[in-house]
């Protein structure tokens, strides 16, 4: 975790996963990993991915509408974690800039396929998570998803990023990345 405060991540993983009811040691351990992992394993490629978990913007909108449009009460949860007016004007941005946002959509990623976590001490088990749910993220749960990044009409209304206009191609993910 060379690049970011790995001290301040921790309280903001922390506080991501307590506030979405899925904190344990286990599940901290593996996001704090996921960011180490995913900025060594995009450092050739700087440009792929928004935020400190290089979060794809079609991944992005395939945890709204494959994941989250059928949970409503914790779609509102990951929702509350999101900024009021920038959500709303470029919600794949929040990836980029709202660390507490990423850390929720990062986990999602891994709920939304009914991970099990190892022991928290388990470094291989922990990296073998990222490996088998994370690596994979761009490959949707649900057959026939819609195409990425067209837009369609959101189903979890207000809350989904596909409620605004698709900003992907105003806003594409190498034009997002710091310098």
């Amino acid at each position: 975790m060379d690049n970011f405060d790995s001290v301040n991540i921790k309280f903001v993983i922390a506080h991501t996963l307590k506030t979405l009811g899925a904190y344990s040691t286990a599940a901290a351990k593996l996001l704090e990993l996921t960011a180490s992992l995913q900025a060594e394993h995009f450092s050739a490629k700087p440009q792929s991915g928004l935020g400190l978990y290089r979060i794809e913007p079609c991944t992005h909108l395939q945890i709204w509408d494959g994941y989250l449009a059928f949970k409503p009460d914790l779609a509102s949860t990951v929702r509350g974690l999101a900024s009021q007016k920038a959500f709303l004007q470029n919600p794949h941005l929040e990836l980029a800039t709202n660390q507490g946002y990423a850390s929720a959509i990062a986990w999602m990623i891994y709920q939304r396929r009914e991970l099990t976590l190892p022991d928290a001490e388990d470094q291989q088990g922990l990296t073998a998570c990222w490996t088998k749910y994370f690596t994979d993220s761009a490959k949707p749960v649900q057959p026939n998803p819609r195409p990425c990044p067209q837009p369609q009409k959101p189903l979890t209304g207000s809350h989904s990023p596909a409620h605004s206009d698709d900003h992907t191609k105003r806003f594409p993910a190498k034009q997002l990345t710091a310098t």
